[in-house]
């Protein structure tokens, strides 16, 4: 297990390699002046040239990677916002834990709420209860968030006045239509891959021979089948939860919500690149991590990769015992 997570640390270094000088050349091509975004049009040209010059913008295109490379992997700094003056890490790590915490109560709530819609589906397949499940997750998947978050402020804040349309003064309450909002797509999505890895679990050769063997149908389902159709799901709400991170801008926009997503939005509009980029680098990494984390759960959980893990292990032992004994021998 300890090789595999660092064979995963060591291939994320070339995959944030590559965000990194993608997002870089794409925002370097990318028509405007930031000297002149900055100061705006009335500024004299001495005034851009020297804006230019402090934002290290008057270098050519390899310089100006090279710099950018040299700060994020050797200084292990994302750099300095040029619109807000501030350090990028330190807003970041300011405005990460409201994106989190959106995230997290949406991807636990859309799991509480899809994998019992999802098992009853499985297990009344083509019936009427999987039939209504399968068309409120297929309408529910199809609905954009932000059209589903516009509805929720007109009935739920404008009209019934029961939770604030924006900002984050109130408390839990400003995050409860947000993440009801995300919620909605999360669980329909939830509940269609547990209907399938259940109905793929319950057709298994051990699912079959326990009901040959005089167990309930309830008893088989729900003890034998359950426990390992929940396996796949783990991975589904790691993905979740990883997108949701980049995935919250139009919601935090609408909402106003001082988070991860809405400083990238900003940044977008005012071409901040040092925010832009070091935003897109962080959430990447994190993507990664969460990734990696989930596959560590993935196969403690599952006994037949940890199975595999062991397996090789124990050749890798056998491996060095055999060649230290050929050693020996010659």
């Amino acid at each position: 297990m300890a090789r595999y997570i660092i064979r995963r640390l060591i291939i994320t270094i070339p995959i944030i390699l590559m965000v990194t000088v993608f997002v870089f050349t794409l925002l370097y091509f990318t028509p405007g002046d930031p000297a002149t975004i900055i100061l705006g049009d009335t500024a004299t040209t001495e005034e851009l040239a020297s804006m230019r010059e402090y934002l290290g913008v008057d270098q050519p295109y390899i310089v100006q990677l090279g710099q950018y490379l040299k700060k994020l992997f050797i200084d292990f700094d994302l750099g300095e916002s040029w619109i807000y003056r501030t350090n990028v890490s330190t807003e970041l790590a300011n405005r990460m834990p409201r994106t989190a915490a959106i995230c997290i109560y949406s991807v636990l709530i859309g799991a509480l709420i899809g994998i019992p819609l999802g098992v009853i589906a499985a297990v009344n397949q083509n019936r009427l209860a999987d039939k209504i499940v399968l068309a409120v997750s297929s309408i529910m998947t199809c609905i954009p968030n932000y059209c589903i978050a516009l509805v929720l402020i007109l009935v739920f804040a404008l009209n019934l006045g029961w939770f604030p349309a924006y900002g984050i003064d109130q408390g839990i309450k400003s995050y409860i239509l947000p993440c009801i909002s995300i919620m909605i797509g999360s669980f329909s999505g939830t509940a269609r891959q547990m209907r399938s890895s259940m109905l793929e679990v319950i057709r298994s050769d051990y699912v079959v021979a326990a009901r040959a063997q005089g167990f309930s149908r309830n008893a088989v389902n729900y003890l034998h089948a359950l426990p390992n159709a929940l396996i796949p799901i783990i991975t589904l709400m790691g993905a979740q939860f990883a997108g949701g991170l980049g995935g919250t801008m139009i919601l935090e926009t609408i909402f106003s919500i001082p988070g991860v997503g809405l400083y990238i939005s900003g940044a977008i509009t005012k071409r901040d690149r040092p925010a832009i980029i070091g935003s897109t680098v962080f959430l990447a990494i994190l993507f990664c991590l969460i990734m990696l984390g989930v596959d560590i759960v993935y196969a403690l959980v599952d006994p037949r990769i940890k199975a595999q893990y062991a397996s090789a292990g124990r050749h890798r032992r056998h491996g060095h015992k055999n060649g230290r004994k050929g050693g020996k021998g010659e």
